[in-house]
This record gives structure tokens, C-alpha cells and sequence, in this order.
């Protein structure tokens, strides 16, 4: 018999960039992230992913927080769709708040409502980026 694949390979996006204000949940979705074979690099501000998206080698997805203080993960999406190198970036958008208590400016691809469990964002995932 064998073993189940790992969520990294099941997947075509090699490279995620985790951004989340909270450093709790930052480090507990990068860990599981790379314990399923993803390559992942975390940022703490929107102002931090909007480097790591402007650099050399941009990520595969983004998984993105909403509600950050500074450059907002709203901010974030609404630069990536205006940015024809990066528009085509998958992005699943997580939030804590309600329906009605915010507005995107873009459309993300997927949406995790927090508290999420990793079942729902291996879920995510996989409808952005399985092979």
C-alpha cells in the first residue's frame, strides 16, 4: 500500500507567500505548509508582501489576511489585479470578520472565513492550484 501524497504534491503551486499580522497563525500555517512539501515565505504587514510580491522570484499563491493595520490585505489584492505581472497570482483572502463588516476591492480567488481548520485551506488550495 502505498502512502498518501502530500498536499505539496497534489498541488502546482510550489512557492506560497503567507501573510498575516498575527504571528501565531503565520507560523502555524507556514509550518503546515511546508510539513505537506510547499515552499512557503511569510510576511507580517501588507507592507512586507507587497515587497516580496515586487521581488525576483514571486510566489505561486497567496494566502492574505484582510484585516492588517498599515498597507491593508485589501490593499494588497487591489495592487495584484491592477499589476498585469502579478494579476495572475491566485489569492485566497482569510478574515475574522463578518459578511457586511468589510468590502474587497477585487474579487480573490478563494475566501477562508477564521477561524478556518486545515482541512478548509488545503481545500482552498487545491481548487486554485491542483494539478
Amino acid at each position: 500500500m502505498s502512502a498518501e501524497p502530500t498536499l505539496g504534491e497534489e498541488l502546482s503551486c510550489r512557492r506560497v507567500l503567507v501573510v498575516d499580522d498575527d504571528g501565531a497563525l503565520r507560523e502555524l500555517l507556514t509550518d503546515y505548509l511546508e510539513l505537506q512539501g510547499i515552499e512557503v515565505v511569510a510576511a507580517d504587514s501588507g507592507e512586507a508582501a507587497l515587497r516580496e510580491l515586487q521581488g525576483p522570484r514571486p510566489p505561486d499563491l497567496v494566502v492574505l489576511d484582510i484585516r492588517m493595520p498599515g498597507i491593508s490585505g485589501n490593499e494588497v489584492l487591489r495592487r495584484m489585479k491592477a499589476d498585469p505581472r502579478l494579476e495572475h497570482i491566485p489569492v485566497a483572502a482569510m478574515t475574522g470578520m463578518r459578511p457586511g463588516e468589510f468590502q474587497l476591492v477585487a474579487p480573490p480567488d478563494e475566501f477562508l472565513a477564521k477561524p478556518f481548520d486545515v482541512e478548509s485551506l488545503s481545500a482552498a488550495l487545491t481548487r486554485m492550484c491542483g494539478k
